[in-house]
C-alpha cells in the first residue's frame, strides 16, 4: 500500500540520524527540524486557517521556509512557492491566479512587495514560540490539493496546476527506493521557488534519510561557482537541467570532481555527449534521465543511461508504476511502435487541473483527455517507443521548445514582443547548436520614428515571459520576409546585428578580440559598444590591464567613457606612444627622497591637525592553522624586504618638509594574544574588541618604529589569525589585499615567494617616477568645476546627538537587493554607461534630499595603478577626485545620469591633479577635523571574487573620521555590499539603516525613470 505523504515525512524525520539541512556553517539536526515544522503547524493553526486554503511563501530556500512549506502541507494547505528573484509584475500575475489567503515572506524579503490585501503570516514569529503541541502527527484522511506550481506561461499568461498530495506521495517513495540512498548522502537543493522540481530536491533528502544541502544564505552561484560549491559541500546527489549542467561544465576546470554518485537530468533532451563530459568531470557518477511534465507530477519516465550513452538524444526510459503510455499518430489513433506521435499519458497520479477561478465553476479545468476510454494527458511532446517499450523524445508537435528546463511557445513570445508600444510585429525562432543547447532568436519591425533599446526591451519582456524566454539575440529589421504563400520565410530572415562589423588593422583585431574573450559567448564587432554588452567597472579595469600590457601603454578605464567600442578605443591608443609603461627608472640613491604627490596630498589633508587614529587601517587577516609566530615573522620581514614601503621612515628636514627614507630593516615586534582557551561563540566578539583597541590606538609617524602593528591571535582548535593595523600614509585599500596575498604565498612556499618577488621596484622608483612628471599647481578642470557658478562652500552635519565621542566612526553594512542592482546595470548598458555613474547619480540624489541642498559637492578615490609595476605594490597610490553638481534641483534621472558621467570622464582625464593642489587654487582650508571640501565620499571596490550579502549589522570601528559620511562600496558580481560609515555625532541606529533604504529607493527610482 502507497504510503502517505505525512507517513513519509514522518517516517524520513524518525528513521536516521543524518542532519536533516545544512547552509553554509549552519546544520538543524532531524530533531529540530521537526520542532520548527510543528511550530509552523501550531502558527498556521492558531491563524484558523483550515484544510485546503492557499498560502503563498514567498521566499529563499532556507531551513526556514522549508520547514514553512512542509508545516503548510502537513497541516493540509495548499502552498504556492514563489521565488523573490522573480519581478513584482511576475510574481503580481502569480497571486491573482492562484488566489492563495494567506502570504509568508522569508528573511530580507520585502513583505511589502506583494500580497496586499493578504493575511500575513510571520515565519519568524511562529519559530519563536514555545511548541505546545505534538509534532508531525496528520490530519485524517488526507486531502488531495498540495500545491501549486505554474507552467512557463510563454503566451503572457502562466497557468496554475494544482498538485496532488498522493502523486507527489508516489514519486518520493518511487525515487526513494530506486535510489537507495545512506544516511551519508548529500542531496543539493539547487532549484529556486517557483519550479516544481525544487519539490524532488526538498523531498528527497528528507524521505531517504540523508542531508539536504542549500546553497549560503543570498549566495548567488553562477555555472563556475555552482560547480566549486558541489565540490565544496561534498554533494554526493543532484537533479540538474541539461543547460545548466552544460553551462557547468564550460566553465569547469580540467580537474576531475570526485565525489558526485547520482545526478538526475530532467527538462530537456538528454545529449550523449554532454553525459560523456559530465562522466569525465565526475568520475564514477550515475546519470539518470527522467521525463514528465508538470501537469503529471514532476516525472513519470526513468532511464539509467548506459555507458557509453547512446548517441545523441538519451532515451527517457520506461514508465513509473502506475503510469501507462500511449503514441498518439495524426489520426489519433495509436501509432505502430517504432513510430513518432504524440506522448500520451495516463496515470492515477497526475495533477487534480488548472486553476481557473474566472472560468471555471469549480475553480478547476481538467487537463486530462479521454482516449481510448482512459483519462490521458496529451503531452504536445513528439516521441515513439522502441522494442523494449523505452520512451525517446524527439520535439514538439507545436512550435513549443525548452529552454533551460523551461516549456516554451514560439508564438507566445513573438505576441510578448508585440505587447511593446513600439513595435508591430515578431518572429521568434529556437536553434541548437551542436550539443543540442538550444537559444531563442527575434526579429522585429519597430514602429516608424521610435524603436526600444535592447536593455529597455529585455526589462520589458521579463514582466511578461520567463528569464528562459528572453531572446538571447534580438534584431530590428524594416520588415519580415515572406514566401510566396504568405508564411514567415524562416529561410532569409537576416542573421546581423548593426554593429557587428568586421575589425579592420592589427590595433583593431587585437582589441575585438579582447572584448570578445571577456564578454564569452557575445558576437563582438568593431562597432561593438562595451556598455551595451553590459561592461562594468571591473570587466573594464580587466580590459585595460590586458591592453596595457599588450600594448606597453598605459590604458585606464576612464578612456571607455569616451571611446567604448574596439574602433574607437584604437583610434585613441594608435595615437599613443609605446613607451607609457616602460619599467620604472632606477632613482637616484640618495637616502632621503621626497614624498609621492598622493603622500603630500594626504599629510596634508588628513594629517592637518597632526597624527589621529583615523589614518589607521585594521584588517584580520586569515591564516593557515598551527602556525608559529617565528613563521608570521618572518614572512613579515620577507614580505617588507620587497615591499619596502613597510619600512618607510618619515621626517622633517631643516626647512620642516617631510622627507622619506627606507629604513634597512621594517623594525617591528609581533605581538601574541593567546584565544585558544575562549568558548568557540566567544571568539568573534573578542577579536571584534581587539579590534576596536587597535584602531584606538594612533600609529606614530614620526618616530623610529615601523608604521604598522601586527598581532598573532591564536585561536581554538590551532586556528590563526593576524590582527593588522598600517598607516594610511604607506598603504591603501587595495595594498591590504597585496599584503594578505603575499603573506598566503610566504606561508605556502616561502622560497618560491623569493623568486617570485625579486624584481619587485622599490617604493623610491615609483616616488622617483611620478614626482618626475607631476607638475606645478594645478588651474584646470577641478579648479574650474568648484568656483564656477559660485566657490563651492560646505556645510557640514550638524551634531545631533550627545555622545562622548562624536568623531568615532561607526559603521553599518547592507546589501543592495539584487533586483535593484539588476535594474542599475540594465539602466547603465541602457544609458552606455557603468553601473558605477548610476550608483554616484543615486548618491548625490539621496545626499541632496538629505541636506535639502541642490549644491552638492562629493569626492572618491581612483586607484593609480594604471602602471603594471604598480599594481603589485603596497603603498598609498590613490588620489581624490572631486564631483560637484550645482543644479541637482532642475535635473531629472536622465539628465543627473549624464551629468555624472561627464564628471568620470573628465576625473579619468584628470586624475594625476592632486586634491591639495584642487584646494590650494581656490584659496580653501585644510579643516582639522574635516575632510577638506566635503564631508561625503564614495569609494567603489569592483571585486573579482564573489561573497554573500552583507547582512544588517552595526559595529564600532574604534577610529575617528574625518568624513561625515563614507560610502564603501564593494561590487562582488553576486552582489553588492555597501558599507556606511559615519561620525556617532551625527545618526543613530535606526537613523542609518533609513539612509540606506532612502538610497536604495532613490536608486531605483533613477532606474525606473524614463
Amino acid at each position: 500500500m502507497l504510503a502517505s505523504f505525512a507517513d513519509l515525512v514522518a517516517r524520513g524525520v524518525a528513521e536516521t540520524s543524518a542532519p536533516m539541512w545544512e547552509q553554509g556553517d549552519r546544520t538543524v539536526s532531524r530533531t529540530e527540524a521537526s520542532e520548527m515544522i510543528a511550530r509552523i503547524r501550531q502558527a498556521l493553526r492558531a491563524r484558523s486557517l483550515r484544510q485546503g486554503d492557499r498560502i503563498a511563501v514567498h521566499a529563499d530556500p532556507t531551513p526556514e521556509s522549508l520547514a514553512m512549506l512542509l508545516g503548510a502541507m502537513l497541516e493540509q494547505l495548499v502552498v504556492v512557492p514563489i521565488d523573490p528573484g522573480l519581478t513584482v509584475a511576475r510574481k503580481v500575475q502569480m497571486l491573482e491566479l492562484s488566489r492563495p489567503l494567506a502570504i509568508a515572506t522569508g528573511e530580507g524579503v520585502d513583505p511589502a512587495e506583494i500580497g496586499q490585501g493578504l493575511v500575513r503570516f510571520d515565519m519568524a514569529a511562529a519559530l519563536g514560540r514555545p511548541l505546545t503541541g505534538a509534532g508531525l502527527t496528520a490530519q485524517e484522511p488526507e486531502a488531495e490539493p498540495c500545491y501549486i506550481f505554474f507552467t512557463s506561461g510563454s503566451t503572457g499568461v502562466p497557468k496554475p496546476v494544482l498538485g496532488r498530495r498522493s502523486g507527489l506521495a508516489h514519486f518520493m517513495s518511487w525515487e526513494r527506493d530506486m535510489l537507495m540512498l545512506s544516511p551519508t548522502d548529500r542531496v543539493a537543493l539547487l532549484t529556486r521557488f517557483s519550479f516544481d522540481v525544487v519539490l524532488r530536491d526538498i523531498l528527497l533528502p528528507l524521505v531517504a534519510g540523508c542531508t539536504s544541502v542549500l546553497p549560503d544564505p543570498g549566495r548567488q552561484l553562477d555555472a563556475r561557482g555552482m560547480l566549486d560549491w558541489v565540490s565544496e559541500r561534498g554533494i554526493t546527489v543532484m537533479h540538474s537541467v541539461p543547460s545548466v549542467a552544460h553551462a557547468m561544465l564550460k566553465a569547469a576546470p580540467s580537474v576531475p570532481t570526485p565525489g558526485l554518485r547520482h545526478t538526475l537530468f530532467a527538462g530537456e533532451p538528454l545529449n550523449g555527449g554532454l553525459v560523456d563530459r559530465w562522466r569525465a568531470q565526475f568520475p564514477g557518477v550515475i546519470v539518470h534521465n527522467l521525463y514528465g511534465p508538470t501537469e503529471t507530477t514532476l516525472a513519470k519516465f526513468h532511464a539509467r543511461v548506459p555507458t557509453p550513452p547512446l548517441s545523441g538524444i538519451q532515451a527517457c526510459g520506461r514508465a513509473l508504476p502506475g503510469t501507462q503510455v500511449a503514441i498518439v499518430a495524426e489520426d489519433g489513433q495509436a501509432a505502430p511502435q517504432g513510430t513518432l506521435g504524440e506522448v500520451a499519458i495516463c496515470t492515477a497520479h497526475g495533477s487534480l487541473g488548472y486553476v481557473d477561478v474566472r472560468n471555471e465553476p469549480d475553480g478547476l479545468r481538467p487537463i486530462m483527455t479521454a482516449w481510448a476510454g482512459k483519462p490521458h494527458y496529451m503531452t504536445g511532446d513528439l516521441g515513439y517507443l522502441d522494442s523494449d517499450g523505452a520512451l525517446h523524445l524527439r520535439g514538439r508537435k507545436d512550435d513549443q521548445v525548452k529552454v533551460m528546463g523551461v516549456r516554451l511557445e514560439l508564438a507566445g513570445i513573438a505576441a510578448a514582443l508585440e505587447m511593446h508600444p513600439q513595435i508591430d510585429k515578431a518572429v521568434v525562432l529556437a536553434e541548437a547548436d551542436e550539443v543540442g543547447q538550444k537559444s531563442l532568436l527575434a526579429w522585429y519591425v519597430p514602429r516608424e520614428g521610435s524603436a526600444p533599446s535592447l536593455p529597455e526591451l529585455r526589462i520589458f519582456l521579463a514582466d511578461h515571459l520567463p528569464p528562459a524566454g528572453i531572446p538571447g539575440q534580438m534584431f530590428a529589421v524594416s520588415d519580415i520576409p515572406l514566401t510566396a504563400n504568405g508564411k514567415v520565410d524562416k529561410q532569409n530572415l537576416p542573421r546581423f546585428a548593426a554593429d557587428h562589423v568586421a575589425p579592420e588593422g592589427e590595433l583593431e583585431t587585437l582589441i575585438t578580440e579582447r572584448f570578445a574573450a571577456l564578454f564569452e559567448g557575445e558576437t563582438v564587432g568593431a562597432t561593438t559598444d562595451f556598455f551595451a554588452l553590459g561592461g562594468d567597472s571591473l570587466v573594464a579595469t580587466m580590459l585595460c590591464i590586458d591592453l596595457a600590457e599588450q600594448l606597453g601603454k598605459e590604458v585606464a578605464p576612464g578612456i571607455l567613457l569616451d571611446a567604448p567600442t574596439p574602433r574607437d578605443l584604437a583610434r585613441v591608443l594608435g595615437t599613443r606612444r609605446n613607451d607609457d609603461l616602460a619599467p620604472f627608472a632606477p632613482a637616484p640613491a640618495e637616502p632621503e627622497f621626497a614624498l609621492t604627490p598622493q603622500q603630500r596630498r594626504y599629510l596634508r589633508t588628513f594629517l592637518a591637525g597632526g597624527n589621529r587614529n583615523w589614518c589607521n587601517m585594521v584588517a584580520v587577516i586569515p591564516l593557515p592553522d598551527h602556525v608559529t609566530a617565528n613563521e608570521v615573522t618572518m614572512a613579515l620581514r620577507d614580505i617588507s624586504v620587497h615591499h619596502d614601503s613597510l619600512r618607510l621612515s618619515f621626517a622633517l628636514d631643516g626647512d620642516g618638509t617631510p622627507r622619506q627614507s627606507i629604513r634597512p630593516n621594517s623594525r617591528f615586534e609581533l605581538a601574541e594574544i593567546d584565544l585558544s582557551n575562549l568558548p568557540q561563540d566567544a571568539v568573534a566578539p573578542e577579536i571584534a574588541r581587539l579590534k576596536i583597541r587597535e584602531a584606538e590606538q594612533p600609529i606614530p609617524v614620526f618616530a623610529d618604529t615601523a608604521l604598522f602593528r601586527a598581532t598573532l591571535l591564536r585561536l581554538p582548535s590551532g586556528g590563526r589569525k593576524l590582527l593588522w593595523n598600517v598607516h594610511h600614509l604607506v598603504s591603501d585599500g587595495t595594498s591590504q589585499g597585496i599584503l594578505a596575498q603575499n603573506l598566503s604565498e610566504w606561508l605556502a612556499d616561502s622560497n618560491g615567494y623569493r623568486e617570485r618577488h625579486a624584481d619587485l621596484p622599490s617604493f623610491r622608483d615609483l616616488a622617483h617616477a611620478v614626482n618626475s612628471r607631476a607638475g606645478a599647481a594645478i588651474t584646470g578642470h577641478f579648479p574650474h568645476l568648484l568656483s564656477e557658478p559660485t566657490v563651492y562652500r560646505h556645510s557640514y552635519l550638524p551634531n545631533v546627538r550627545d555622545v562622548a565621542d562624536p568623531q568615532r566612526c561607526l559603521a553599518f553594512d547592507a546589501a543592495l537587493a539584487d533586483e535593484t542592482m539588476q535594474a542599475a546595470r540594465a539602466r547603465a548598458r541602457a544609458l552606455k554607461c557603468t553601473p558605477y555613474v548610476i550608483l554616484v547619480a543615486g548618491y548625490f540624489r539621496m545626499l541632496s534630499r538629505l541636506t535639502g541642498q541642490s549644491d552638492m559637492a562629493i569626492v572618491t578615490p581612483l586607484a593609480g595603478r594604471e602602471h603594471p609595476q604598480a599594481r603589485v605594490m603596497i603603498g598609498d597610490l590613490i588620489n581624490l577626485v572631486p564631483h560637484r553638481i550645482h543644479d541637482l534641483d532642475r535635473l531629472d534621472a536622465a539628465g543627473l545620469v549624464a551629468r555624472v558621467r561627464q564628471l568620470v570622464t573628465e576625473a579619468a582625464r584628470h586624475q594625476d591633479d592632486q586634491f591639495d593642489q584642487v584646494l590650494d587654487a581656490l584659496d580653501l582650508p585644510f579643516p582639522k577635523d574635516r575632510n577638506a571640501l566635503t564631508g561625503f565620499s564614495l569609494n567603489y571596490m569592483p571585486q573579482s571574487s564573489r561573497d554573500t550579502p552583507a547582512l544588517r549589522l552595526h559595529s564600532d570601528r574604534g577610529y575617528k573620521l574625518k568624513y561625515d559620511m563614507l560610502f564603501l562600496m564593494r561590487d562582488h558580481r553576486n552582489c553588492l555590499n555597501v558599507e556606511i560609515q559615519y561620525r556617532a555625532g551625527l545618526f543613530d541606529q535606526p537613523g542609518i539603516e533609513a539612509l540606506f533604504d532612502q538610497y536604495e529607493t532613490t536608486l531605483k527610482a533613477i532606474c525606473n525613470d524614463s
